[in-house]
């Protein structure tokens, strides 16, 4: 009789040892020893893996961005990520680290939307901001700071266990349950902030933040690549605290920004954003940008806004 190969035997000897482990130990071993085997696992797994097959379907079970573990990250470090936006040091603690090092890319990301809020409440006293993807309200804090004197009708739009954890820390934000109530009004300054890249289809987001904007869009924190069509990544954050996992578009710069031609926005400036994840066996190493673009006028002036020069 052949001897059975190695891998087939490897895996039947591992499912015998579950199999006793699970008749023999108590249960609170066998759980404890299960939450060290993952934790083991994430630590030997890459940040970010490319899947060559494109955008994955429900049978890959990724948990994405509404995961509990998200939010209640993030409102565990709420109070420092507030204390150092507020005070006199350099934008460059990130929320999503648990060090207090200074990212230099975090400080590059906050002082070009400085630029993108400066120009968008030009000889203006009062800003509407559609903020997609804002998580618990990172960006409204960071507003706040840099210009204080602006009056903000602030809208972030997130996943539900985000918007919930928004709304017990800025009452003064509007965190809108649904997508449909969110682009249910009109804003002088939408901004995407690592969220469109999420979208598996990025085009009809896109249009649809164009569409509700009278003033200027902002997309930024969008992993770019130049050479390659746009493909997929996941993202395992595991090291930021996210017990979870996320796919998302490295996108080719030169078809974003063809399709934004396509919906009428027009490119006021692009920025460096400095973030460069290694993802292994990827057709194309990318590197996150932003664009600022002014949004087309709505047909018969239906905001009564002057238009935003490019």
């Amino acid at each position: 009789m052949p001897a059975a190969p190695r891998g087939l035997m490897s895996r039947t000897l591992a499912r015998t040892a579950r199999s006793i482990a699970r008749n023999v130990l108590p249960p609170g071993v066998v759980k404890l020893v299960r939450a060290t085997t993952r934790r083991i696992r994430r630590a030997e797994m890459p940040d970010w893996e490319y899947l060559p097959g494109g955008w994955p379907d429900e049978s890959k079970h990724l948990r994405g961005w509404d995961s509990e573990s998200v939010a209640s990250t993030q409102l565990s470090r709420w109070a420092a990520f507030v204390d150092s936006a507020n005070g006199a040091d350099p934008f460059g603690r990130s929320h999503e680290s648990a060090v207090a090092d200074l990212d230099y890319a975090l400080h590059n990301t906050v002082m070009s939307f400085a630029y993108v809020l400066a120009r968008a409440a030009y000889k203006r006293d009062r800003l509407s901001v559609l903020d997609w993807g804002g998580g618990i309200g990172h960006y409204y804090v960071y507003a706040r700071a840099l210009m204080p004197d602006l009056v903000l009708d602030y809208t972030c739009f997130d996943l539900p266990s985000l918007a919930e954890g928004g709304r017990s820390v800025l009452p003064q934000v509007s965190f809108p349950t649904s997508e449909e109530a969110a682009l249910s009004r009109r804003y002088d300054l939408v901004v995407a902030s690592s969220s469109l890249q999420y979208s598996q289809d990025w085009r009809a987001k896109l249009a649809g933040l164009a569409n509700v904007c009278d003033g200027y869009v902002y997309v930024t924190r969008q992993p770019f690549v130049q050479h390659a069509p746009s493909f997929v990544v996941v993202q395992h954050p595991y090291r930021h605290g996210y017990a979870t996992e996320y796919p998302g578009w490295f996108l080719n710069e030169g078809e974003f920004l063809g399709f934004a031609v396509e919906l009428g926005l027009t490119l006021v400036r692009e920025f460096l954003i400095q973030e460069r994840p290694p993802v292994p066996n990827a057709p194309e190493q990318a590197d996150y940008r932003g664009f600022l673009f002014v949004a087309p006028q709505p047909a018969g002036g239906e905001s009564g806004q002057s238009r935003p020069r490019a």
